[in-house]
């Protein structure tokens, strides 16, 4: 039973809106070219106090940042003239440095931005990093014709690289034994291949080709790097100094603001050209858009502008506020917008019954988030279910409470034109159900005592309880999970086709950054018995009521352990580090499954194991453990970037990542680059079970699912394989094989 008393001084909810940084509060009237950025006022301030920010600009790293005629040329610096317009700043390029010194100079605070960088532990001693990437390379290798090195550099003596790059970092700690050459610039690292002072240059694929192309140079080749397993599809972010967190959630804005349009308008410049690699455009910080039909594209260009109704009081999903679009579909739309390049026109209703009414009489064009039923299927046409969300009771803090059975006799409200009178009408046709025009009518009467409860999805009666009404709890959560689609009129296919080539467009990572801003996460505040002592101590109490004190504050606790044993469930996040927990993790992973079964591909899992945590904790403390949790979760969030990968945290010392469409040695390559990662964060951990630091074990299985296994299978195999590469002495990856040998160890 889900119960929500007055004991929420010790349970404390962050609620929805609160967390919602990006795109919370925007009109949503989108420009062909351009879509409005909300600052907030601390943002504007700073936006007027520093009107012109300092970006640094390579002289010659064609095609992505360079000079050319003495003007600042390429994707990355067009890329940010874009941002830096989108948010109200002018930029004055910094030039005349080599990348080394714009690093001491970010450093040193003496510029405000570098507009390409890779995250290195080094660099994030001193720099913040974008949210959202800038760009992604696939890097290279370049040697001379008929001269054959293994993909892993093992037997190449030296390499010429750029003073201050990434693969500088990278090759001194996992290449010691290569002789470096250091360079200025790819132009001096490919005449050092040239002149044979070094085996090989390394550096961005693109821009290899992009010199070799326009020097005709014969007798080199351009290796790709993509399946290293420490070099390959890396992205780069924009960097600002650690202390201006204020900028960099203005960049993020700015990045997240860019639409189709202006992306293509940008690819046809800089990434469409012969010289760029086609990894690129496909790697951009964008995802890919959906490929629509020339019959779409036609619809597309007839049409002007969209026209959208939505629920004007329904958060923390949607709601209209002072004539703004507001909540989580918000940010969904803001991406339908980015994909289609057509303006969004917000038509304001009254209620959720007019909403649905404006559609269905054709004032309106669609409605974002709404579920589909076998009446509604009549005269609209809905896409594939996008977001999901559990039902829930609410009824009177004074009220007893019942599970749902139990209280079918009882009259019971829910709004009305809303799906679930239609859904509850059949699993319950002798329930006692009244529709109301909108969410407060509604709860006003359970307030009052007109009726004894209201249905509607959990976050939205959270919020409500949260905001309006703390007499009222949640007294029951249905199992069922309530999938909502974005629908339009029935006639309208091609509109139905192009939107539904956008929601599949929207991958699991994304929809889950945008689901972690607006759903809650639960705390715990630890109780002490000190107040009860000094009651006591000024009372002068018995020791009869003291142990009577003691007994129900016993059971108090219990009940509020229980609570939040279920508002852990009701979560999406681990409340430490911010990740997906079990819960969710364990429902995409049955869907992934169901795919993979369908598509035929292999499904990869790794399970992560923090080697002697138990062992760090006791030696450190439970504060020490717990950062040391977070900032694992945090850069293992820089390593899982593809889109469709899942990382979760699974229990208190263990991480999953699921890797749909992945095989082996795609997950031999994600290992290595963690096992990269945690080497070179070097976490102290005296008499470590593997050194003196942190380290990690990881036990993997790759399988391709079939109706003769159930997703269990994939992990059990995974922790098999985890347990013996904890047997064979840590900071190990062992893969399960299902084969007399069982396990491949690496």
């Amino acid at each position: 039973m889900w119960l929500f008393t007055p004991f929420s001084l010790v349970i404390v909810f962050r609620m929805f809106y609160v967390v919602a940084i990006l795109f919370a509060s925007n009109t949503f009237v989108f420009a062909t070219n351009a879509i409005e950025v909300d600052l907030t006022v601390q943002e504007k301030e700073y936006t007027q106090q520093h009107p012109t920010i300092k970006v640094h600009t390579d002289e010659n790293w064609p095609p992505f940042n360079f000079i050319q005629d003495g003007e600042v040329s390429g994707y990355n610096n067009d890329l940010i003239r874009l941002v830096a317009d989108k948010v109200g700043l002018n930029i004055e390029f910094v030039v005349g440095y080599q990348w080394y010194e714009y690093l001491e100079k970010l450093k040193n605070k003496e510029i405000d931005v570098i507009s390409n960088m890779k995250i290195t532990p080094e660099r994030q001693e001193f720099t913040i990093f974008t949210h959202y990437q800038s760009l992604t390379l696939t890097d290279g290798l370049l040697t001379r014709e008929g001269e054959v090195f293994a993909n892993d550099l093992s037997d190449i003596k030296s390499i010429a690289v750029i003073k201050g790059f990434f693969y500088q970092e990278v090759l001194e700690k996992s290449f010691p034994n290569i002789e470096l050459t250091l360079t200025t610039s790819t132009e001096a690292s490919i005449e050092q291949l040239r002149l044979g002072n070094v085996d090989a240059v390394l550096d961005a694929y693109d821009a290899i080709n992009y010199h070799l192309q326009r020097s005709l140079e014969q007798g080199l080749v351009n290796t790709s790097l993509a399946d290293s397993k420490v070099f390959h599809y890396l992205p780069k972010f924009m960097g600002v100094n650690k202390d201006n967190t204020i900028l960099r959630d203005i960049l993020d804005k700015g990045l997240l603001a860019l639409n189709k349009k202006e992306i293509d308008n940008l690819h046809l410049k800089w990434i469409n050209k012969p010289s760029i690699g086609k990894v690129t455009e496909e790697a951009n910080y964008q995802n890919r858009m959906p490929i629509l039909s020339s019959i779409q594209q036609q619809y597309l260009k007839d049409h002007d502008a969209l026209y959208m109704c939505v629920d004007p009081d329904w958060l923390p999903i949607e709601a209209i506020k002072e004539s703004k679009y507001v909540g989580i579909a918000s940010e969904f739309v803001t991406l339908f917008a980015q994909r289609i390049s057509n303006p969004i026109i917000l038509i304001e209703t009254a209620t959720w019954s007019e909403t649905v009414t404006s559609l269905k009489e054709g004032r309106c064009d669609f409605i974002p988030v709404i579920h589909k039923t076998p009446r509604r299927s009549q005269y609209l046409s809905f896409t594939s279910a996008y977001l999901d969300f559990p039902l829930a009771l609410v009824t009177s803090e004074n009220n007893q409470a019942y599970k749902l059975e139990q209280v079918l006799h009882k009259p019971l409200g829910m709004l009305k034109a809303g799906s679930y009178i239609e859904f509850l009408n059949t699993l319950y046709p002798d329930a006692d159900l009244y529709e109301y025009d909108s969410l407060k009518s509604g709860l006003d009467a359970v307030s009052s005592g007109e009726i004894y409860g209201f249905i509607d999805v959990l976050p939205v009666m959270v919020n409500q309880i949260q905001t309006l009404y703390p007499e009222l709890k949640i007294v029951d959560k249905f199992e069922h999970e309530y999938p909502f689609s974005l629908a339009v009129s029935k006639d309208n296919t091609i509109l139905l086709g192009i939107f539904d080539k956008v929601v599949t467009s929207i991958d699991l990572q994304q929809k889950q950054k945008i689901l972690n801003r607006w759903l809650p996460v639960v705390y715990e505040r630890h109780e002490t018995g000190t107040g009860y002592w000094i009651i006591i101590s000024l009372i002068s109490v018995a020791l009869t009521l003291v142990c009577l004190l003691l007994y129900f504050s016993k059971k108090h606790n219990r009940q509020l352990f229980l609570k939040n044993n279920n508002l852990e469930k009701l979560a999406m996040r681990d409340y430490l580090t911010g990740l997906p927990n079990k819960h969710y993790f364990n429902e995409q992973f049955k869907k992934e499954w169901v795919r993979g079964r369908r598509s035929g591909e292999s499904l990869s899992l790794l399970i992560i194991d923090v080697d002697s945590a138990k062992f760090f904790n006791e030696q450190y403390g439970r504060d020490a453990g717990d950062d040391c949790f977070i900032e694992l979760a945090r850069r293992l969030q820089h390593i899982v970037q593809r889109p469709a990968d899942l990382l979760a945290r699974l229990e208190a010392d263990d991480f999953i990542i699921l890797l749909p469409n992945t095989s082996e040695e795609g997950l031999k390559t994600l290992a290595a680059e963690i096992f990269y990662m945690v080497n070179g964060w070097g976490l102290k951990f005296d008499n470590a079970p593997a050194g003196d630091t942190v380290s990690v074990s990881i036990g993997a299985a790759c399988m391709v699912p079939s109706h003769s296994h159930i997703e269990e299978e994939l992990n059990r195999r995974a922790e098999q394989a985890l347990y013996q590469a904890q047997d064979k002495g840590f900071s190990q990856l062992v893969i399960y094989k299902n084969s007399h040998d069982q396990y491949s160890e690496h």
